[in-house]
């Protein structure tokens, strides 16, 4: 199977030939003299004279992170810290003039994702404040029932004991 692959027949290599060796390997010849020497043999790789690595890390970072603190704004601190964090890196990014997508996107998923994840955090400690103080009215009412009331009041509505299931 391989000797069906291309580059394996000798009529398709791209590799050319050994220079012809001269019968007279010191002598000068006067017409070799300007000629421009031989280039060396295809290898098969292409020459890569790339520039330098543009720094990308705070840039990603930011990016990766925005885009988990949007999945995970609807967490209560969770999206909102992480959010906040990936904005930072993103605004960070943009100064050392790193990836200018990659720090944009970090930055606007982190933003969205701190504002969402700020709405959320609010809403749940303002929720679990009101709902605590309906626990404790509701577990005070259980124990008048147990000591023998017959009415108890639960949340501003007065409640018959009997109909407390417990």
């Amino acid at each position: 199977m391989s000797d069906n692959l291309p580059g394996n027949d000798n009529r398709s290599n791209p590799v050319p030939p050994p220079p012809a060796a001269s019968s007279a390997p010191n002598a000068h010849d006067a017409s070799n003299a300007h000629a421009a020497p031989s280039a060396p043999p295809y290898t098969g790789s292409p020459a890569y004279n790339g520039g330098p690595v543009q720094p990308k890390g705070l840039a990603l970072t930011a990016l990766i992170l925005g885009i988990l603190s949007l999945i995970f704004c609807w967490v209560p601190v969770a999206g909102a810290v992480g959010g906040i964090v990936a904005l930072v890196l993103g605004i960070l990014a943009l100064r050392k003039a790193q990836p200018k997508g990659l720090a944009l996107t970090g930055l606007i998923t982190g933003a969205v994702a701190a504002v969402v994840g700020i709405i959320v955090t609010i809403l749940f400690f303002v929720g679990l404040s009101l709902l605590g103080g309906s626990i404790d009215d509701a577990q005070e009412a259980i124990e008048a029932c147990q000591s023998g009331a017959e009415t108890v009041e639960i949340a501003g509505q007065t409640v018959s004991c009997s109909s407390i299931d417990y």
